[in-house]
Parts: C-alpha cells; sequence; structure tokens
C-alpha cells in the first residue's frame, strides 16, 4: 500500500481509529490496572471513591424496594442496581461507562461536524477521548461518566431535533437531574433556553405559551429544588468549605453568618447569601477562576503541567469558536451556552472541589466550541496560503 492509499485509508476510517485507539487503551488499563495512571488500587476491574459506598448501599436499598437516603443521586443508584439485579459485579458498570463514553464521543463528533467541518469533529472528539481528567472517572463507581454522557446526549437530540425524539428528551432530562444534585441545574436551564430559542424565532404563541407553562410549573420545580437543598445542607457546606472544597488554607477569610432559622430551602438560602453577600462576592471570582484553570495547590507539579497545557489549547480555541459560531439559533446550541454560564454560576457562588470534577460537567461543551475555532483558524490559514 502506497502512501497516498495509506492517507486515503485513514482519511476514511479516521473515526474508527480514533475509537480503536481509545478502547486500546481504556481497556488496557482495565486488564492491567498495575499500570494505571492515575491510581493503582484498581484490582478487581473498579476504583471506589468517598461517594462510592453511598449509591453502591442506595443500590441495595432500591432492590429492596426502599428509598435511599441521599434521594438526589437516586439516577445513578437505579443505574447501579440494574446491574446488581442481573448478578453482575461493578466491574460491569465500568465497562459500560467506557462503551457509555465512546457513545457520547460520537454524539460530540456529530455535533461538531454539523456546526464546523469534519475536521472540527474530528479535534472534538479527540480532545474529548483523549483528555484524561474525563475519561479516568469511566473507572469510578461515582456518577461523573453518566452525568456528563447524560448531558451530551441531550445537547445531541436538541441540536438533531425531530418531534420523535421529544420522550426522549423528556426522559434524559428527568433522568439526568436524578444522578447527581448538579442535574437540578438543566431544568431552569432548559426552560430559559427554551424562552429564548422561542423568542428568536418569534414565534410569539409559542413563546407566550412557554412562559405561561413556566410560570405554572414554578411551584413544582421549587418543591424539587427544595427536596435537593434539603438533602445537601447548602448553606452549610458553602459556609464550611472555603474556597476549594476540604482545602483549608485557601479560605475566605471571613465568617460566615448562618441563622438558627435557616430551614435549608430556596427561600433561605436567598437570605443566606444576602446577610453574607460581601464575603461570597469577595471570593466569587477565585471560584471561578479555580473552576476554570482546574489546578490544584495541591496536585503535583507533572500534574499541574498536564492540565495547563491542554487548558492553553482549548480555551482560546473555544472562545474563538462561541464568537465565530453562526448558528447560535439552535435549541440545542443555545443550551449550551446556558449550562456553560449555570455551571459557572454555581462555582462561583458555592465553592471549587477538591479534585476539579464539577468542571468536567461543561468542559465536553467547550470542546465543542474549541472545535470551531479550530475550524475557522485552519480555513484562515488556507485562505491566507492560497492568496499568496
Amino acid at each position: 500500500m502506497n502512501y497516498l492509499g495509506i492517507s486515503k485509508f485513514i482519511e476514511k476510517n479516521i473515526i474508527n481509529i480514533i475509537l480503536f485507539t481509545y478502547f486500546f487503551y481504556m481497556f488496557y488499563f482495565y486488564f492491567f490496572p498495575d499500570n494505571f495512571i492515575f491510581n493503582k488500587d484498581m484490582k478487581v476491574g473498579y476504583l471506589l471513591g468517598g461517594d462510592s459506598k453511598r449509591y453502591i448501599l442506595g443500590s441495595e436499598k432500591i432492590l429492596n424496594s426502599e428509598l435511599p437516603a441521599r434521594k438526589s443521586y437516586i439516577g445513578y443508584m437505579t443505574f447501579i442496581a440494574f446491574f446488581k439485579y442481573f448478578k453482575f459485579d461493578l466491574s460491569y458498570v465500568v465497562i459500560s461507562q467506557i462503551f457509555l463514553s465512546a457513545l457520547s464521543a460520537l454524539c460530540i463528533y456529530k455535533i461538531s461536524l454539523k456546526l464546523s467541518t469534519k475536521i472540527g469533529g474530528i479535534v472534538a472528539i479527540m480532545l474529548y477521548l483523549f483528555y484524561l481528567p474525563i475519561q479516568v472517572w469511566n473507572f469510578y463507581i461515582l456518577t461523573e461518566t453518566l452525568f456528563i454522557c447524560s448531558i451530551i446526549f441531550i445537547v445531541f437530540f436538541l441540536i438533531f431535533f425531530k418531534k420523535k425524539y421529544i420522550p426522549i428528551i423528556i426522559f434524559l432530562l428527568l433522568y439526568t437531574v436524578s444522578i447527581r444534585p448538579h442535574g437540578i441545574i438543566l431544568l431552569p436551564s432548559f426552560i430559559l433556553a427554551f424562552i429564548i430559542w422561542c423568542y428568536i424565532k418569534k414565534d410569539i404563541k409559542i413563546f407566550w405559551l412557554s412562559i405561561s407553562i413556566t410560570i405554572i410549573l414554578l411551584y413544582p420545580i421549587f418543591l424539587i429544588l427544595n427536596l435537593y437543598l434539603a438533602d445537601q445542607n447548602i448553606e452549610n457546606m458553602i459556609s464550611n468549605t472555603g474556597i476549594i472544597w476540604g482545602y483549608n488554607e485557601i479560605s475566605n477569610n471571613s465568617e460566615f453568618k448562618i441563622s438558627n432559622n435557616y430551614d435549608n430551602n430556596f427561600i433561605s438560602l436567598m437570605v443566606f447569601f444576602y446577610d453574607n453577600k460581601y464575603i461570597i462576592l469577595s471570593s466569587f471570582f477565585k471560584k471561578i477562576w479555580f473552576f476554570f484553570a482546574r489546578v490544584r495547590p495541591y496536585y503535583s507539579e507533572l500534574h499541574n503541567f498536564y492540565i495547563i497545557v491542554f487548558n492553553f489549547l482549548y480555551y482560546p480555541l473555544a472562545v474563538y469558536g462561541m464568537i465565530k459560531l453562526k448558528n447560535k439559533k439552535s435549541l440545542g446550541v443555545i443550551l449550551i451556552y446556558i449550562l456553560i454560564i449555570a455551571f459557572t454560576l454555581t462555582a462561583g457562588f458555592t465553592f471549587a472541589d477538591w479534585d476539579s470534577r464539577f468542571s468536567l460537567y461543561i468542559i465536553p461543551l467547550i470542546f465543542i466550541f474549541a472545535s470551531i475555532g479550530f475550524t475557522e483558524i485552519y480555513n484562515l490559514i488556507k485562505k491566507l496560503k492560497n492568496s499568496y
């Protein structure tokens, strides 16, 4: 096979080659855990994190027809319960998460292909599949992989919207909300995106109908939000956390005012924010910096260097892609913008997490913009070359 033939073969099968490479390195670490880059404790096909026991115990309660104590994670507990019901061990959860990541990668490729070009799609899928801070969570019995993939699936079905997808979108929205507490962000984000989309389309009837439905749904959404807030005890979490969860060396340098009348609901949360507005605002941008930079003072130099290199790789491209994106009127695209803003604000008003997991929920969406930015720069370079 000559050079031209090899080149054509690679061009024709590039996505299959990327997926094959992804599965190779995923299953290499699965079958040879002693060589695992991030953790050498994987001896039985899976890794346990700090919250893993909670999910496993919750899944057992579900199988016994009982409700778990932490209901805001019931979606992931049900996911684990499915495998336990069929007598599969937890290593099958890991295998399913690896395949879900591959499926979501194909969705990212298709989204980027539609919003840019094939080159953009290739860039997006490669960034996603070979960004180890995302893919490492495939091996953990934790919510991250399922939550990230579910967000990508929602965006995919909205970008390629057809009426027959409506039940799938509704199911995915409700299920994603149940995977982990951050899921609650999706409900107001989707509603806001839908209202903006109707306004942009100048469909006045649908616009006012959506406003009316939103007003009607405010009360049940309010009740759901209160359940989540009560489950998480947000006020105490914010006041005891500092800038980075669990890292006392970087703190707010102030004491929060916590009233004895706080009831862990939305109204008490707003009162808490008002009572502590100066402390919260003073630390807001620090939290957002750690949220996006993803570096941590306690990471190794090599770990932080790896993250910084990737940051310089995709953030400038993503910003340029956000500016240059032509198709900004799609419901899916509007939702991407709002989700990035919503998750960022949530981090700013609460805390940056210990291991930078929370920013991973929007990093794949940023990769989509980065692929658009890369395509625009690539086309610009081609035009400059052709002009000489």
